[in-house]
């Protein structure tokens, strides 16, 4: 089987990669800076980790590289170059020595596995407890056993022995020590125990005697663990992927009872962002027993996102059948002036006109009218559109504060000052969607366009290869210029927005407030003063005080709002919305806000900056769903 793709941007999750080599071929290693850090202040190894995004993010990335077949490959190729980078991360989390060895046993297991039906079986609640922690107990121990034979290959079940204290375990009914094979099989009927009640559709007779602790973590630890008589030296980690999968009480169980027990063992937690609830029902035990890493956060206002798909471009390029070994380089990140020269100069045209009218307001803007009209003929044609719309919104500023002193000119200086930054960003915006000249193009616009999200970067990328690779092919010019890229973009959101009727929850009232709160967002963007220059593409819920019947009432408990907290929550789980915190007005009082994934800023024709955002009350929010 070959080991390249046509399209390898193509290939999304990591599970549909053929192989570990691929799969590792195409790995950013720089999505591991977090672990570092955790490592460098002692907090990822003998803790709770939890690894939280939206979907798409790169959370099951993370994960697979410690499981033991992406171990052994990358140790097994350790003078490869293409795995030097990894190897090098791998051996700062102190996992893999120079000479290859390695120290960790990486346990994998899904919560996305038959856990949830529990709850619809015809028991008591603490029956279903017990059940579900018995199916865990019996995974842990199984998925462990199977991972130290996938490590070491020549291993069997009989070379494993785990010896525990009988003392510690005396609830059980096992002697220890015990052998692999004997252990296997005594969780593989726990595990069958409850499957038989699972697949049953009459109520359960017999009662299946659960489990009321969690000791798998324990009891597997590496202390424990004996390999052909000989004492483990290593670590021993346990991942469960896709938490959030897990029934709500399920995932509270499992929870609340690890960071309970305080172990110290190695347990990871991958799961999606969750609406309204971030730290479901665990109250004190936020950030004390437990550490986190929010991918998406973790990536906001910094390069670091941008590295790592930059790197997964590279790699993924370089997995091409078709030889187009870049990516980068391909997408053009300037506009080719000259084929938009008659539109520059028409639209300057129009600005130079409303510009100079404003002679007739009297001598306030005098000197601006005749640094314009100087300055802009030592310009091109486009850097004079760029000034005139400065122009036309530092007067709009101007005119709407307090009644102008037409007495009192406004000198030169005045206007140079505030030429530029958050202002210059508004122009370009303005005068290229009022003209229809390319405003979402080039790599950086992409990096920004993907909103700290592996997978909806691929989502783009994707299509801007294909169309690279079709080039190649009838041997065409590979590039992409601004326009082509531009079209592009905006077909693929459009083709998104058309998808989430069929994959969002409440997809006819989310969408409804999405297309009126964008609308929204327009307005206070393109207005003439551009007063939250770029544009607004984010809100802040503020609380209505008034009219309330209870002080401390909050407006997410009131069933009037069912519809607007359904809305957001999905938004959130489905990666429609980010969510930011800031600190703004008195006393620096925090705020968390609601930014526009930027697709839909795209669709919408706004910017893809952060920053501008308006608060408004739940009620105006509410109506933008009906």
């Amino acid at each position: 089987m070959s080991n390249r793709y046509r399209n390898p941007f193509k290939i999304r999750a990591t599970e549909k990669l053929e192989t570990e080599n691929n799969f590792l071929k195409m790995y950013s290693p720089y999505i591991l800076d977090e672990l570092l850090e955790k490592n460098t202040d002692g907090k990822l190894w003998n803790n709770i980790l939890f690894i939280r995004s939206s979907p798409g993010a790169g959370k099951t990335s993370i994960l697979k590289i410690f499981e033991p077949y992406s171990l052994l490959t990358l140790s097994n190729n350790k003078s490869a170059a293409y795995y030097k980078e990894i190897l090098d991360y791998l051996k700062k989390l102190d996992i893999i020595d120079n000479s290859g060895k390695i120290y960790l046993i990486g346990v994998y297991i899904s919560c996305a596995r038959n856990y949830e039906v529990i709850e619809d079986l015809d028991v008591s609640e603490g029956e279903k407890k017990n059940m579900f922690f018995a199916l865990i107990n019996s995974r842990v121990i199984l998925s462990t056993l199977r991972s130290i034979l996938n490590l070491y290959p020549t291993l069997t079940l009989d070379d494993i022995s785990i010896n525990a204290s009988p003392f510690d375990y005396s609830f059980l009914d096992l002697q220890f020590p015990i052998s692999g094979t004997e252990l296997f099989s005594w969780a593989a009927e726990i595990e069958r125990n409850v499957f038989r009640a699972i697949d049953s559709f009459l109520p359960i007779k017999n009662r299946i005697n659960g489990h009321n602790e969690l000791f798998a973590f324990s009891l597997m630890q590496p202390s424990n663990l004996f390999l052909q008589g000989n004492p483990y030296q290593g670590k021993v980690l346990f991942m469960f992927d896709d938490a959030h999968k897990l029934n709500k009480s399920q995932r509270e169980f499992l929870i609340r009872y690890l960071t309970i027990q305080r172990s110290a063992n190695n347990i990871w937690i991958a799961e999606r962002l969750d609406a309204f609830d971030v730290e479901r029902n665990l109250g004190s035990f936020i950030k004390r027993d437990y550490d986190e890493i929010n991918l998406e956060e973790v990536w906001q206002g910094t390069n670091k996102f941008k590295t790592i798909v930059a790197n997964i471009a590279d790699k993924r390029a370089m997995m091409s059948s078709e030889n187009v070994t870049s990516f980068q380089d391909f997408l053009e990140d300037h506009l080719k002036e000259i084929n938009f020269e008659e539109k520059f100069i028409s639209s300057f045209k129009k600005s130079e006109e409303k510009i100079n009218s404003m002679v007739s307001l009297g001598p306030k803007f005098e000197q601006w009218i005749a640094y314009f009209n100087n300055y802009s003929q030592q310009l091109t044609s486009y850097d004079k559109l760029i000034l005139a719309k400065q122009i036309e919104i530092i007067i709009a500023r101007t005119i709407g504060k307090a009644q102008l002193a037409f007495d009192f000119p406004l000198i030169e200086e005045e206007l140079k000052q505030k030429l530029g930054g958050e202002i210059l960003s508004a122009a370009i915006l303005f005068a290229s969607i009022e003209n229809k000249i390319p405003y979402y193009y080039g790599f950086e616009n992409l990096v920004k366009l993907s909103s700290n999200n592996i997978e909806q970067f691929l989502s783009f990328a994707g299509d801007l290869y294909e169309i690279m690779l079709s080039r190649k092919i009838s041997d065409k010019n590979i590039s992409l210029d601004a326009s082509e890229q531009e079209k592009l973009l905006r077909k693929i959101a459009d083709s998104k927005w058309n998808e989430q009727i069929r994959l969002l929850p409440y997809s006819d009232i989310v969408l409804k407030f999405l297309n009126n709160l964008s609308v929204f967002f327009q307005k206070e963007t393109y207005k003439p003063n551009a007063p939250y220059a770029p544009g607004v593409t984010g809100f802040s819920i503020k609380e209505n005080k008034e009219n309330k019947l209870i002080e401390n009432e909050h407006w997410k408990e009131d069933k009037v709002f069912l519809p607007l907290v359904n809305v957001i929550s999905t938004c959130l789980a489905y990666n429609i919305l980010e969510k930011r915190i800031t600190k703004q007005g008195k006393e620096n009082q925090q705020w968390t806000i609601y930014y526009l994934n930027r697709w839909i800023c795209l669709r919408y024709n706004l910017p893809f900056s952060y920053g501008g955002f308006r608060h408004r009350y739940p009620s105006e929010l509410l109506k933008w769903t009906k």
